[in-house]
């Protein structure tokens, strides 16, 4: 990192009151440690935040005692089963009673989930915990050769990029970002990306998965060439025929993240590209089933996430609406770090069936990526066992298929009727980010 980056890294810290590189330091070698220190570290962790909650958290104090519960009874990471899962509309019924009567303790600043379901979530983070998620995500993407301060185009919506104005503008320069909207993915704006990239000599590319495959797209398309170092993707699930359009375009590896910072939790493939690394220093992460008990290795599930740093508003089983497994088989990078081997996706990216069952939108995936014609989809449900699905096509000749592809369609998800709408027009979050599944059916329709 040249010395004009570093002087920069070190005003953005001071002026968002950050230490990240301090602990990007530390996390570049602790990851290197075998699993068993790492699960040590993170239970005197836990024994830290559960001691803390029973005397400062008034929900969890409350929840304790009822259930005759201290803090001494916490032996094991495993004990964190004794808490209750909490998702966001728990979190926001009682959200005083979840937040720390010593919380100017901890210097927090109030945040905002990004609201994908519709629900956004107000919390509380402190300082912290806000300098460990940059130390996480930096050390992901160092995989790809990246240092803090090397200049990375950011094409994202408002959960990376939350504006333009000149603070913002000035945020983005001293982390040596170049800021590429997801909400405008239109020819002449893609073209405009495209000619920054190649004139701006920037190596690494940071996006949400689906706005990086409209861009690769474009690139082919265009017939041009693009040499990268290596490319990041984050926020949707990395499908893998985004993946191979990404690296065709870019001519580099692509290394998927995910993360959830109202859960404490980054993760990030390493060379090895067999599952996401995750960032066990800050966070505990449990996989467990409708029930709520755990399950073993490599069986998907419920991912409930504990941020072993957050005191101001602690996070503890919290269930952030994705689904997906955990190994604790040791990669072959070295890393002792656990993995998740998948992450499927958000509770609500499901239909209903005319067969009164729920059908994950990773079907309409598994469907469509086989067809290399099929750019994006998107399902809509308004109605239990009816679907709208739009398709962008490559190939206009596609649509001569789709009437085999829809009797499919009929057939495994149970459904009584199947449209198809051919655009290149998708509803996206606020945020920006492609939406896979609309469900507008309520649980109650559902259940009628």
């Amino acid at each position: 990192m040249s010395l004009i980056n570093r002087l920069k890294i070190f005003v953005m810290e001071k002026s968002r009151r950050t230490n990240g590189m301090h602990y990007y330091k530390i996390y570049k070698r602790s990851q290197w440690q075998d699993q068993q220190q790492l699960a040590t570290l993170q239970f005197k962790q836990l024994t830290n935040l559960v001691d803390h909650v029973y005397h400062h958290v008034p929900y969890y104090k409350h929840y304790m005692e009822e259930a005759g519960i201290k803090p001494k009874d916490f032996t094991s990471l495993e004990d964190l089963n004794k808490l209750p899962i909490v998702g966001k509309d728990e979190m926001k019924r009682h959200k005083n009673a979840m937040v720390a009567n010593n919380i100017k303790e901890y210097r927090a600043e109030e945040k905002r989930t990004g609201g994908s379901t519709g629900r956004p979530l107000k919390y509380f983070v402190p300082k912290v915990s806000h300098s460990l998620m940059w130390a996480n995500i930096w050390r992901g993407w160092n995989v790809t050769g990246y240092q803090p301060g090397d200049k990375i185009a950011v094409l994202a919506g408002g959960s990376l990029l939350s504006g333009f104005d000149i603070k913002r503008k000035l945020y983005y320069f001293l982390n040596n970002w170049i800021p590429f909207s997801s909400y405008n993915m239109s020819d002449d704006t893609m073209g405009s990306y495209l000619k920054k990239l190649k004139k701006g000599k920037i190596k690494f590319l940071y996006g949400y998965s689906s706005s990086t495959y409209e861009l690769a797209n474009f690139i082919i398309k265009k017939g041009e060439t693009l040499q990268l170092n290596g490319v990041i993707t984050t926020s949707e699930v990395l499908l893998p025929h985004y993946r191979e359009a990404i690296e065709k375009a870019f001519n580099c590896q692509v290394f998927d993240q995910y993360g959830a910072n109202d859960g404490g939790v980054t993760a990030f493939e390493c060379r090895q590209h067999d599952g996401l690394h995750i960032g066990m220093e800050r966070c505990y992460v449990e996989i467990v089933d409708e029930e709520g008990h755990a399950v073993p290795d490599a069986v998907e599930g419920r991912i409930l996430l504990t941020d072993l740093t957050n005191y101001a508003m602690p996070f503890i089983r919290y269930e952030v609406g994705d689904y997906g497994s955990l190994t604790t088989e040791p990669c072959s990078c070295g890393r002792g770090l656990l993995r998740f081997t998948h992450i499927k996706g958000r509770q609500q990216e499901f239909i209903y069936s005319a067969g009164n069952r729920k059908v994950h939108g990773g079907f309409f995936s598994t469907t469509f990526r086989q067809y290399d014609a099929v750019e994006q989809f998107q399902v809509t449900q308004d109605k239990v066992g009816e679907v709208m699905i739009k398709l962008k096509l490559s190939d206009p000749q596609f649509e001569q298929k789709l009437e085999r592809i829809r009797r499919n369609i009929l057939e495994k998800a149970e459904l009584k009727k199947v449209s198809f709408e051919i655009t290149d027009h998708f509803e996206k979050t606020k945020g920006g980010k492609h939406r896979f599944v609309i469900n507008n059916v309520t649980e109650r329709e559902y259940l009628q």
